[in-house]
């Protein structure tokens, strides 16, 4: 019998309570590896307007030792000319439907980012397509091309991963001791679950993507909502979000 492919429910359920955005790659690229086959597992952040890579996590230790590379390259990479050139793309795109594979191995990318670490094929996931620093995650491989099955595939775990990329945010750092917000929850009269919608509502996350995230129903989600709105005096996310900073329930 065929195992199942991992969901976006299952993705949820394994990037929950990290402590850290290098664990949550670390797990993220695990799952991805499980669900889509791949030599190479990589995450970036890209700056578009210049466009410069920010930073870079892979799975495979080769791959830093190119850092230098791909920041050299990004503005000639055919998904950066592409989602540039079609900034309605859809947000999971393979290298082959950006450019012919003639085209693509007689490139300056193919032979300085492909060549050195053995790939050829590439399935690029952008999790953060209208909030410059662009970032997103490729996954490579060196002898096969993704399939359409794939891509369908893939397009179901994009919304959990760009959720999850908002949970675990590259460019900033959370908060490593937790006793004084956990004060601060219980001077407020917040549970625990409150406290978790709150922080994912501060992280830019719309109810439907909590409710997905958590995967309990939108309705409950604006339940507590409605509870945490009432407990700090607000009635509305920036207001809540605010005052909630105010109070040392978030990170500043």
């Amino acid at each position: 019998m065929a195992r199942a492919r991992l969901t976006e429910l299952d993705l949820s359920y394994h990037a929950q309570g990290l402590p850290d955005r290098d664990t949550y790659l670390t797990v993220a690229s695990t799952c991805l590896s499980d669900a889509l086959p791949g030599d190479i597992i990589s995450w970036a952040g890209v700056d578009p307007a210049k466009p410069t890579v920010i930073k870079m996590w892979h799975n495979e230790p080769e791959m830093y030792r190119i850092h230098d590379v791909f920041s050299a390259v990004i503005a000639e990479h055919p998904f950066m000319v592409h989602w540039q050139a079609h900034p309605d793309s859809e947000p999971v795109l393979r290298l082959s439907d950006c450019i012919s594979d003639r085209e693509f191995r007689s490139s300056r990318v193919y032979h300085e980012l492909y060549v050195p670490v053995g790939s050829r094929y590439e399935l690029a996931i952008m999790t953060a397509p209208d909030n410059p620093p662009t970032s997103g995650w490729g996954i490579r491989r060196s002898t096969q091309d993704f399939t359409e099955a794939d891509l369908w595939y893939t397009c179901r775990l994009q919304p959990m991963l760009a959720v999850l990329d908002a949970v675990y945010p590259p460019f900033r750092i959370r908060q490593a001791d937790r006793t004084h917000t956990d004060e601060a929850r219980t001077r407020v009269g917040l549970t625990v679950r409150e406290l978790d919608i709150l922080t994912l509502l501060a992280d830019g996350l719309s109810a439907q993507q909590i409710a997905l995230l958590r995967r309990i129903s939108v309705r409950t989600v604006r339940k507590h909502l409605e509870n945490i709105y009432d407990k700090l005096d607000c009635h509305d996310r920036l207001l809540a979000v605010n005052k909630a900073r105010q109070l040392g329930l978030l990170d500043s």
